[in-house]
């Protein structure tokens, strides 16, 4: 359904339509002609992500991402999900990963039935964070290598993009965990980002042990998205980024993205996200979402849409009357022969979604026993492990307070490590497969490169002791005909 406006939802008493530039009231209490959407916040969405091979037909990878998201992603077998994915291709190996993400039904039953009451439908539930691909949709920005870092009191992301496609999506912490670690009121939290963010010189004395918490949240927050930028580049090639923007309701946080510099982004673009400048303040990030819906409606782009409401089929839509149609023609025409043809082939379409519905239950239905079997056995292997951890725990409380004391000094060595690890890899233009980093204690790193450009490993490390790092060791080494990859682990 393409319109100019759509419906935006955003909770059972505020629905306002929405043009792509601003907000305005439902002019009747008839929405069934407009596209109705809403959003699903990242905390109660299960994601889960997979390879599969280029050429794999959409149905194939519809049963497949249902199967991996039950087996690998933890869902319950019991409990029914809405389940939805997004592909994104690799091009650089030829294949696709799947994204997939889950929802319970009881948690939209609960969150939109009062709203599909009185609408009769939500066309498009759509996951918060990827709201961001409607700006390249309408072409407000082009197409780079851009991440975006959202705060909200409930939920807070950072979503990265590559040349304008989505990748990935990374929680972050929200501005209610600061003001539980504050003990303020999320308004005030509000207050001292949007005036003060990082910058010392703009807190009072008074205001010294806030600062001070604020700027510790904020680091980790940093400190977070760069372990997941250096993740994202070994599987989508992430070279660089080009511009960081804070989306925080059109105002800035100061001195926050130049946080970012300490990782070696100091070329990188940091700007403030404004495009819906006419919108009222504390709407304008519900803009962003609508634009999405808009682009889905005009079919811009593909939502992933995890709706339980679909909107019902116009009657010459359905079988019912598609076979009327049927009848009304073959009555004009007078013509006996195609009436039965049509009644047949109707019959052996039937019979052939029916065969793939029986055939997708039944899968279904074998992938929750299976997994119902495996919850059983971990069960087993848990009441195991439970007495281990009970006595490990206990130890660990012996060494809290000597890790407390340390932290500072641990935050600035683990820092100091990833930028030297990151500027090696850049310098000799390397991948990471994955990077494991246990405080600022030892440092795993998979390397990924060419094979004829392995002895770049070499360089890697020999800069790193250089460093001054006294353990630069490669324990593991794989290859094919155009890959070399190398485990690297590192100490001080």
């Amino acid at each position: 359904m393409a319109s100019d406006e759509v419906l935006f939802i955003i909770n059972e008493d505020r629905q306002l339509l929405f043009d792509g530039t601003t907000f305005k009231d439902i002019p009747s209490k008839k929405t069934a002609a407009y596209h109705s959407a809403a959003v699903l916040p990242a905390s109660i969405i299960r994601t889960h992500g997979f390879k599969a091979p280029q050429d794999t037909s959409p149905e194939k990878l519809e049963i497949q991402a249902e199967m991996s998201i039950y087996e690998d992603g933890g869902l319950d077998p019991e409990v029914d999900f809405k389940i939805a994915s997004l592909t994104i291709p690799l091009e650089h190996e030829e294949s696709l990963y799947v994204e997939s993400y889950a929802v319970e039904e009881d948690t939209l039953h609960k969150q939109f039935d009062a709203v599909a009451k009185k609408s009769g439908q939500i066309d498009t539930i759509f996951p918060a964070a990827l709201s961001y691909s409607a700006l390249y949709a309408f072409e407000k920005l082009k197409k780079k290598n851009d991440i975006f870092i959202h705060f909200d009191d409930n939920n807070a992301y950072a979503v990265i993009f590559k040349e304008g496609q989505y990748i990935s999506t990374r929680a972050i912490t929200t501005l209610n965990d600061i003001a539980t670690k504050l003990g303020i009121e999320v308004s005030k939290v509000r207050e001292y980002l949007a005036k003060k963010g990082v910058e010392s010189d703009l807190y009072t004395p008074d205001e010294f042990l806030h600062m001070t918490d604020i700027q510790d949240e904020l680091s980790k927050v940093v400190e977070r998205i760069a372990h997941a930028i250096s993740h994202k580049r070994g599987i989508f090639r992430l070279e660089s980024i080009d511009r960081f923007f804070i989306d925080f309701e059109g105002s800035n946080i100061p001195g926050f993205l130049e946080l970012f510099n300490s990782y070696d982004y100091e070329e990188s673009s940091k700007e403030v996200l404004n495009v819906f400048q006419s919108v009222e303040v504390g709407n304008r990030h519900h803009a962003l979402q609508a634009l999405y819906a808009l682009a889905s409606s005009q079919e811009k782009l593909t939502a992933v849409n995890l709706s339980i409401y679909e909107r019902k089929p116009s009657f010459f839509k359905t079988h019912a009357g598609q076979f009327s149609l049927v009848i009304i023609a073959s009555i004009l025409l007078a013509v006996a022969y195609p009436i039965y043809a049509t009644l047949e082939l109707e019959k052996l379409n039937e019979r052939h979604y029916q065969l793939q519905s029986d055939v997708s239950k039944m899968e279904k239905l074998t992938l929750k026993l299976r997994l119902k079997l495996k919850q059983e056995r971990q069960k087993r292997d848990e009441l195991k492990e439970q007495k281990a951890t009970a006595v490990a725990k206990i130890e660990g409380y012996g060494h809290t307070l000597d890790a407390v004391k340390l932290f500072d000094t641990e935050t600035l060595n683990r820092q100091k490590m990833m930028k030297d690890v990151n500027n090696a890899m850049r310098q000799f233009a390397l991948s990471s497969k994955y990077l494991e980093q246990n405080s600022s204690a030892s440092m795993k790193v998979q390397i990924i490169t060419k094979y004829e450009e392995r002895d770049n490993i070499a360089k890697f490390m020999k800069q790193l002791i250089a460093k001054g790092y006294a353990y630069v060791h490669t324990k593991k080494i794989e290859r094919d005909d155009n890959l070399y990859e190398s485990l690297v682990e590192i100490r001080p």
